[in-house]
């Protein structure tokens, strides 16, 4: 279950990626857990006890990999966000096959391990939101 938003503009920013990151992770299969759902600092730098400027929302999901996890993320989830306007950077390594996508300030990746174990990752922040509308 999401953790409730209650600062309205961002979450206008959020909704939206939750429902892209939950609609990529159900590509690989049923069995998605969160391993985050919360508000961030835009600036991991700044001062305890000083108002933040800007925060944004991070949504990680987690999915035991299936069989072809990485075909999946191939033939399945790069072309389909690339059709929806998302650009796609090849991040893989020896590894992993690994992708990141970027749209209007919103980053999101997908990570499958090579070997087939453990879980793919799909995770990713919303665009940073003043916070001088609170």
């Amino acid at each position: 279950m999401t953790e409730p938003i209650d600062f309205a503009p961002l979450a206008a920013v959020a909704g939206p990626l939750r429902a892209v990151l939950d609609e990529v992770a159900a590509r690989f299969g049923p069995d998605v857990r969160i391993s985050r759902d919360e508000q961030l600092d835009c600036d991991p730098f700044r001062p305890a006890g000083v108002p933040s400027e800007s925060v944004r929302w991070e949504y990680n999901l987690r999915v035991p990999a299936p069989p072809g996890a990485a075909e999946i993320l191939l033939s399945e989830v790069l072309p389909r966000l690339s059709a929806d306007g998302w650009r796609a950077t090849d991040r893989s390594g020896e590894s992993e096959v690994a992708y990141q996508f970027q749209r209007d300030g919103t980053n999101l990746g997908v990570h499958v391990s090579r070997d087939g174990t453990g879980d793919v990752v799909v995770g990713g922040s919303s665009r940073c939101v003043p916070t001088e509308a609170r």
